[in-house]
């Protein structure tokens, strides 16, 4: 196994030693291997932008371990965090 920014990086979704813990984890074998085959595995540094308000997607995003900050900026300018997943 893999390791960046002291994560283990799971690159294959059925061998993950998460599963039945997490959102797509309780997919049926086929489901999974369908995503194994369409998905890619990121490790981003603390600190990280995945995404910047008003611009295109990049993906979708699942976070497997970690954490994210979902933030917004108010009219006036100033920066609100809506959710930490």
């Amino acid at each position: 196994m893999t390791m960046a920014y002291n994560f283990k990086i799971i690159e294959d979704c059925l061998k993950c030693t998460f599963r039945e813990q997490r959102l797509f984890c309780d997919l049926s074998r086929e489901a999974l291997l369908k995503l194994q085959n369409i998905k890619a595995t990121s490790v981003y540094p603390k600190g990280a932008l995945l995404c910047l308000e008003g611009q295109p997607p990049r993906g979708v995003f699942v976070l497997c371990t970690g954490r994210a900050k979902l933030s917004t900026t108010s009219s006036e300018g100033k920066s609100m965090i809506l959710l930490i997943a």
